[in-house]
């Protein structure tokens, strides 16, 4: 081939190439000038808890376990499982037949020490004290006799006119006279003065113990009764009619189920963050009730490092049970925060995940950094302005600088 045709050849060539760089570059504008249709939502500050969450036993407010304070048979059962009792309400009885009789010989020995108080400090009547001088002065006549006797038989012994044994006996009638002469001035002195002091507190210590086992026996006689401390619901019954028990025998278990508690094992480090009068949130298989912070304990658990907190809720309609577990959630501080779409978020599981916002109709990428996922929304603690326009569907397919447009109208 001669240069001629060399020249032509490459002056066709040239062409070709010419047009296809041509070509290509318009293609790439266009890609770059075609806006993508994306949603967007305006961010902005909502307002975010922190909260913990604490799973217990649900407790009655009060419990006790109910038993007779004396032994005895049971006759009588009043209440059954779930029944309520007011104060005072009668829920069991043993057979006090016993119980009677002991209280009627107490209050027969209180009347009859009774009696010996009063005779002994009011002193003996008329009548006793004539009584009692009438045997004074015929024990005196009698040892007055015995002593004229005991003169009249010597001098007739002296003279022999009567025997030894005779003279004897009259000295033995005398001896017996003058012992019965004592006694009946004794007592006749005794009735005339009254009782000593002993005396008296004798009758007074005797009245006092009287009075106290009649106390007793009348008490034992109402303790036949098992009776309600206080409000409450018969939570379980160990004991049936007929049985014998004895003292301390459970019968019934008793609450208060009007109110129940919760009592949570908080970490001592969280426990600044809790107050007496707390308004907390109960949770029990999807129904939620408030419960308030009633008490908080004054010293930690050394082996747990907890602090006991009681949380109490109001449960009038016996709704919630005793030892059922229910959640409590209590708010500990709340702030406001930026949350978008999960589907917002590019390279969500990567180092540095980002954002797509819209600025004048370009996306712009914004690495942000992410929070809490709440409800299928993320929250942003950093790098992301209230106001921005964000990008929260196909960020996916996005590049920095591509044209945007909001498909389905402005962000909301």
């Amino acid at each position: 081939m001669n240069k001629t045709g060399f020249l032509i050849v490459g002056l066709f060539v040239c062409v070709l190439l010419t047009g296809c760089g041509n070509s290509g570059k318009s293609q790439a504008e266009k890609a770059n000038s075609a806006e993508k249709p994306v949603r967007t939502e305006i961010a902005r500050m909502v307002e975010t808890e922190e909260r913990v969450e604490f799973s217990a036993l649900l407790q009655p407010l009060e419990e006790t376990l109910l038993s007779f304070e004396v032994p005895g048979r049971i006759v009588s059962l009043e209440k059954k499982e779930s029944d309520n009792a007011g104060p005072g309400d009668v829920l069991a009885g043993l057979d006090a037949s016993e119980y009677r009789i002991r209280t009627e010989i107490a209050g027969a020995s209180l009347g009859q020490a009774e009696a010996n108080l009063n005779q002994t400090l009011k002193g003996a009547r008329d009548q006793e004290i004539e009584n009692v001088k009438a045997v004074y002065e015929k024990a005196k006549a009698v040892y007055d006799k015995a002593v004229l006797d005991v003169q009249r038989v010597e001098n007739l012994w002296r003279e022999q006119f009567v025997s030894q044994s005779d003279y004897e006996l009259a000295l033995t009638n005398l001896s017996v006279a003058q012992n019965d002469f004592n006694a009946a001035q004794a007592a006749y002195d005794l009735i005339l003065e009254g009782a000593s002091a002993e005396m008296r507190e004798l009758a007074e210590a005797g009245y006092r113990l009287a009075e106290g086992n009649n106390s007793l026996a009348r008490l034992a006689l109402e303790k036949t009764q098992l009776m309600a401390p206080f409000e409450g619901t018969i939570l379980a019954k160990f004991a049936a009619n007929g049985q014998l028990v004895a003292a301390g025998t459970p019968v019934f278990r008793f609450g208060n189920i009007d109110t129940l508690k919760l009592n949570l094992a908080v970490p001592d480090y969280n426990i600044s963050a809790w107050s007496k009068d707390d308004l907390v949130t109960v949770s029990l298989y999807g129904r939620e009730k408030p419960g308030v912070v009633s008490n908080i304990a004054a010293a930690a658990n050394v082996q747990t490092g907890t602090v006991n907190v009681e949380v109490t809720i109001e449960n009038p309609d016996h709704d919630w049970l005793p030892g059922q577990v229910a959640v409590c959630s209590h708010v500990l501080k709340s702030h406001l925060s930026i949350f978008v779409p999960v589907e917002a978020i590019v390279s969500l599981s990567g180092a540095s995940p980002y954002v797509f916002v819209k600025e004048d109709g370009r996306a712009v990428p914004k690495q942000v950094t992410l929070g809490k996922l709440k409800d299928n929304r993320v929250q942003i603690l950093s790098g992301l302005e209230s106001g921005s326009e964000v990008i929260v569907s196909g960020a996916g397919e996005l590049f920095a600088g591509v044209p945007v447009k909001n498909a389905g109208g402005e962000a909301q």
